[in-house]
């Protein structure tokens, strides 16, 4: 039996040799895989890392662009305003003229729109009532040769200015209609003195 213990003895040396054999090439394959998988998470996390980076340098160049876009909105929104209340002083300074100064004006606008022929002139209720003394006279006076206006007792619907009209056919010089009609040039005039 002893010849019999002394071979199971080497089998079992050698049976555990070969494990230990299996084992370490068994350990080394595992961490070789262990390693590869390690390096192919961080180029993947890299990559994500990456395009996660992209994605934010992106939103935050969008939310710039936003921004700076919202502030040239307000900055013009804020300019308009102005302009626009630049304008509305001015009118308001034209219809709070003195009459004689207003009416000065009325005639110089008169001079240069009113037609060669026979017509009338329409004024508001406010304007016919402080119409100086002299205007008839002095409403001849700056009309171009062959035309003629009366004055109309009825009153029109408009701030200050006149109207004209001929036959029907109307020519409207009310202060709302100037201001209107000049309105690009005394925004660009005004905007040139407020923003230059």
């Amino acid at each position: 039996m002893a010849g019999l213990d002394k071979i199971l003895e080497d089998i079992r040396s050698e049976s555990a040799k070969e494990v230990e054999s299996v084992m370490r090439e068994a350990k080394a394959e595992y961490d070789a895989k262990m390693e590869e998988a390690r390096k192919e998470a961080d180029t993947q996390a890299a990559r994500i890392l990456a395009r996660a980076k992209s994605q934010a340098d992106d939103l935050i160049a969008r939310a710039d662009s936003a921004a700076a876009l919202e502030e040239k909105r307000m900055i013009l929104l804020a300019k308009q305003e102005m302009i626009s209340d630049v304008m509305e002083q001015a009118k308001k300074a034209f219809l709070s003229l003195p009459a004689d100064q207003y009416f000065d004006l009325i005639l110089k606008l008169v001079s240069r729109h009113a037609l060669p022929k026979e017509g009338e002139i329409c004024f508001s209720r406010h304007d016919f009532e402080r119409l100086p003394k002299n205007f008839a006279a002095k409403l001849v006076a700056a009309l171009p040769e062959g035309a003629s206006l009366n004055v109309s007792k009825e009153d029109e619907k408009i701030e200050g200015g006149f109207i004209l009209k001929y036959d029907g056919l109307e020519q409207n010089l009310s202060v709302e209609e100037i201001f209107e009609e000049k309105k690009d040039q005394m925004t660009d005039a005004a905007g040139k003195v407020l923003f230059s």
